[in-house]
C-alpha cells in the first residue's frame, strides 16, 4: 500500500507499532535488572554462585509454566488482554522485590517476573508482527525480536547505573521499574487491538505440537535458538562472577557493559540477518557461537575482561542471526489462527536454553569452580552448534536432493 492510497489509520500504523515495541522493552528490562543487583544480594543474604543462578533459572521456570499454560490464549482472547495481564505480573514482581528480605522471597520475585515475561513475550512479538504494515510489515519480526532483546540487554545497565547513584539499591531500580509499567500499561490503553476475540477458540493449555509442512524448519530454528539463548544465559547469570572473579572487573557498572555486550551483539546480529539468506546465515550464525566459546574459554584461562567483551559480541551477533531468521521464519510460516501459540512453542525451546544449562553449570561451578565450570559450558555449546551445523547441512542437501530431482511426468 502507498502513502498515497492509506488511510489515517494506515498512517497512524508506525507510531502505534514502535508504541508495542516500546512496551515489549520495559517489560523485558525488568527480567534482567536484576543481574546488576546479585552482587549486593549476594553480600547482605549470604549466597553462593549456585544461588544465584538458581533464581535466575526460577524466572525461566516462570517463563515456561506460563508459556505452556497462556501460550494460546490471545489467539482466542485477543492481544490486549494478555498484555495488560503481562504488564500486572511485572508489576506485581516489583513489589515482591521491594518486600524481599530473603532468598525465599527473591525467588517468588523471580517466579512472577518470569510469568510476566511468558505471558508477554509472544503475544507481544506477535501483536508487533500483525500492527506493522505496508512498508513496515517485512521488518516487524526484526522489530519484535529487537526490542525483546533489547529490553533485556539494557536491564542490567539500567539497574547498575540505579544502584550506582541512588540510595537503597535493593529497592530503588525496582520502583523505577514500577514507574515505567505504568507508562506501558497506558499505551497498551491507547493501541488497538491487533486480533479480535475469537469466542469459538477455547481457552487450554497449549500443545507442544507444531504443523508437520513446517516442523523440520521449526526444529532446526529451535536448536539455534536454544543455543543462542544458552549464550544469553551464561552471559546474564554468570558473567559477572567471571567479570569479577577472574577478569578483575570492579565496576558494578563495568560488570553490566561486559554483561550486555551480548545483547548489543545480538541487536547488531539481527540488522545483519536482514539481507543474509538463510543458507548463509545459519552456518554464519554457527560459526559465530563457536568462536565466541573459544574466545570465552580463552577468558577463563588468560583473566582478561577485554576478551569476555569480545566473547560476548561474538556470541551475541550468533544469537542474534539464528534468533531474528528463526522468529522470522516461524510467524511466516505459521497458521494465522496459531500464529501466538507456534510463536510461544519457540519461545518455549528458547527458554530452556536460558535456564537449563545455567543451572548446569552453576552446579558445576560448585563442584569444580568457575573456571573449569565455564570451560564446560562453552564446550557443550560448541557441540551444540555444531550439531545444529551438520542437521542444517542435511536439510540443505536434502532439498537440493529434490530440486535436482524432480518426480517423472506420468506416461
Amino acid at each position: 500500500m502507498t502513502d498515497a492510497t492509506s488511510t489515517p489509520a494506515d498512517r497512524t500504523r508506525a507510531p502505534q507499532t514502535a508504541g508495542l515495541m516500546l512496551v515489549l522493552a520495559l517489560v523485558m528490562v525488568g527480567t534482567t535488572m536484576p543481574t546488576s543487583i546479585y552482587a549486593t544480594y549476594e553480600r547482605e543474604l549470604h549466597f553462593s554462585l549456585l544461588t544465584v543462578t538458581v533464581i535466575y533459572a526460577t524466572y525461566a521456570v516462570g517463563v515456561l509454566a506460563t508459556l505452556l499454560a497462556f501460550g494460546k490464549w490471545s489467539d482466542a482472547l485477543g492481544r490486549r488482554p494478555l498484555l495488560f495481564a503481562g504488564i500486572g505480573f511485572a508489576a506485581l514482581s516489583d513489589v515482591v522485590f521491594l518486600l524481599a528480605d530473603n532468598t525465599a522471597l527473591l525467588l517468588v520475585g523471580r517466579l512472577i517476573s518470569g510469568m510476566s515475561a511468558g505471558i508477554f513475550v509472544g503475544t507481544a512479538s506477535v501483536a508487533i508482527i500483525e500492527m506493522a504494515r505496508g512498508r513496515l510489515s517485512a521488518r516487524a519480526p526484526l522489530f519484535a525480536s529487537m526490542s525483546n532483546i533489547g529490553g533485556l540487554g539494557l536491564g542490567p545497565i539500567l539497574a547498575a547505573v540505579v544502584v550506582t547513584v541512588a540510595p537503597a539499591p535493593t529497592r530503588t531500580s525496582y520502583w523505577v521499574h514500577l514507574g515505567l509499567m505504568v507508562v506501558a500499561a497506558l499505551i497498551v490503553v491507547v493501541v488497538p487491538e491487533t486480533r479480535s476475540r475469537h469466542r469459538d477458540e477455547p481457552l487450554r493449555p497449549m500443545p507442544l505440537s507444531v504443523p508437520a509442512d513446517i516442523r523440520t524448519y521449526f526444529i532446526r530454528a529451535s536448536l539455534l535458538g536454544f543455543a543462542g539463548f544458552a549464550v544469553l544465559g551464561l552471559f546474564t547469570a554468570v558473567a559477572p562472577t567471571i567479570a569479577t572473579q577472574i577478569a578483575g572487573v570492579d565496576s558494578l557498572i563495568g560488570t553490566a557493559f561486559l554483561v550486555a555486550t551480548t545483547f548489543g551483539g545480538s541487536i547488531i546480529g539481527q540488522v545483519a540477518a536482514r539481507s543474509l539468506s538463510s543458507k548463509v546465515a545459519d552456518p554464519l550464525a554457527i560459526a559465530l557461537f563457536v568462536l565466541g566459546m573459544i574466545l570465552l574459554i580463552v577468558t577463563l584461562i588468560e583473566g582478561q575482561w577485554p576478551l569476555l567483551a569480545v566473547a560476548g559480541v561474538v556470541g551475541g551477533l550468533g544469537q542474534g542471526i539464528a534468533f531474528s531468521k528463526g522468529l522470522a521464519g516461524v510467524t511466516a510460516a505459521a497458521p494465522a489462527d496459531d500464529k501466538a501459540g507456534i510463536t510461544s512453542a519457540y519461545f518455549v525451546i528458547a527458554y530452556i536454553g536460558i535456564s537449563v544449562p545455567v543451572v548446569a553449570e552453576g552446579l558445576l561451578s560448585r563442584a569444580v569452580g568457575v573456571e573449569t565450570a565455564g570451560i564446560v559450558f562453552a564446550s557443550v555449546i560448541i557441540v551444540l552448534a555444531l550439531v545444529a551445523g551438520a542437521l542444517t547441512a542435511l536439510e540443505q542437501r536434502r532439498s537440493a536432493a529434490v530440486e535436482s530431482d524432480p518426480e517423472p511426468a506420468a506416461h
